[in-house]
């Protein structure tokens, strides 16, 4: 295993520090990297595929990331931590499901770390959803209804339904008795509508959601 592994979101120069100089920069670039637990949306950029992550480590040049799909040295990935937020970087060193990310250029920690928030045209930005694509069932004032749900996030989740339900209405979103939550619909667009969830899911939970029957 490569030395660099032992601090994987260190600058990666292709020079390294006068030896007098080593100590000082290695306290500096170790000062720069955040612990961090948030979840992210990864993606294959080659081959359109995306999973669930959590981001453990970050710094201005990389990330430390728990991948829940096979990764290799030298794939290329995009990073997620909003929805319409994308990091790109390479991957340059794997130990089990931890990979190590390095970004093209260097960005400001401000900027990758951003929190969710209301942007000028008043829309809130929001964290990372993810593909479901499968069949759920939706209680709704004592009724119960089919309903596609289309993709899901910690926050919330779109689904279709051929019963126009009411909005504000309060409902349990259930896949099967181990996959259920509860949320209150915020909008409605003819057969389709986005819930909020009235708990935000816990990354084990979001990947039960997520993964393939």
């Amino acid at each position: 295993m490569e030395a660099h592994i032992a601090h994987p979101l260190q600058s990666f120069s292709d020079s390294g520090p006068a030896p007098e100089d080593a100590e000082h920069v290695d306290r500096r670039e170790h000062a720069r990297n955040v612990k961090v637990m948030r979840v992210a949306r990864l993606r294959d950029i080659e081959l359109h595929a995306e999973c669930l992550g959590m981001v453990r480590d970050v710094s201005p040049g990389g990330m430390m990331i728990d991948a829940l799909f096979p990764m290799e040295v030298g794939q290329t990935i995009s990073i997620a931590l909003l929805d319409d937020q994308e990091l790109t970087g390479e991957i340059v060193w794997c130990d089990g499901q931890t990979v190590g990310v390095k970004f093209a250029e260097e960005i400001p920690l401000n900027e990758i770390l951003a929190k969710p928030a209301k942007k000028l045209d008043g829309q809130r930005t929001r964290l990372p959803r993810f593909k479901a694509q499968k069949m759920s069932r939706v209680t709704c004032e004592g009724k119960v209804y089919d309903a596609e749900l289309v993709n899901i996030s910690q926050r919330g989740a779109k689904l279709i339904c051929d019963t126009a339900l009411r909005l504000h209405s309060n409902i349990v979103i259930r896949l099967d008795t181990n996959r259920l939550v509860g949320a209150t619909i915020k909008w409605r667009s003819g057969q389709m509508f986005g819930a909020e969830f009235h708990r935000l899911l816990p990354l084990t939970e979001l990947a039960d959601w997520i993964a393939l029957d």
